[in-house]
């Protein structure tokens, strides 16, 4: 029989920067506190654990470190040209222009950095660490504003 266990650690977060490209008010660069809680599923092993927490929360430090301070691109969104100019990123899409340091910008391979498809990322990533479980990924983007994706 299967466990389920429950992750939510309040320091596993990130804050960064997006936009949601021809939404009226999230057009607008804005950011976000993000915060994600896990549910993982599965059997028992020979320690009695589904998978130790501590284990959850260094893999969950490693894949949102990365987009800490950042502005988030979604490198697959329709719309949108991404080009490298020297060590800047230019983004422009059908009525803006951006033209942000390299640095300061991370590519998400995703169609928007919405909290429904960022949830769906770090599933995936998830995914491929542990493919032997079930598992649920939710990220708050405001408090009591969260989207959750799972199997």
């Amino acid at each position: 029989m299967p466990f389920e266990i429950d992750f939510a650690d309040p320091r596993i977060g990130f804050a960064s920067a997006h936009f949601i490209i021809g939404h009226d008010k999230c057009g607008r660069m804005h950011g976000h506190n993000y915060f994600l809680k896990v549910k993982i599923i599965g059997k028992l092993d020979e320690q009695h654990m589904v998978l130790d927490y501590g284990i959850i929360k260094e893999e969950l430090r490693k894949l949102t470190k990365p987009l800490a301070h950042k502005v988030l691109i979604p490198s697959k969104a329709e719309g949108l040209l991404i080009e490298e100019i020297e060590d800047s990123i230019e983004i422009t899409t059908c009525d803006k222009r951006y033209l942000i340091p390299k640095e300061d910008v991370i590519l998400i391979p995703t169609p928007a950095t919405t909290a429904e498809e960022m949830a769906k990322y770090f599933h995936n990533k998830l995914k491929k660490l542990w493919p032997q479980f079930k598992i649920r990924v939710s990220v708050e983007e405001t408090p009591g504003s969260s989207a959750i994706y799972f199997e």
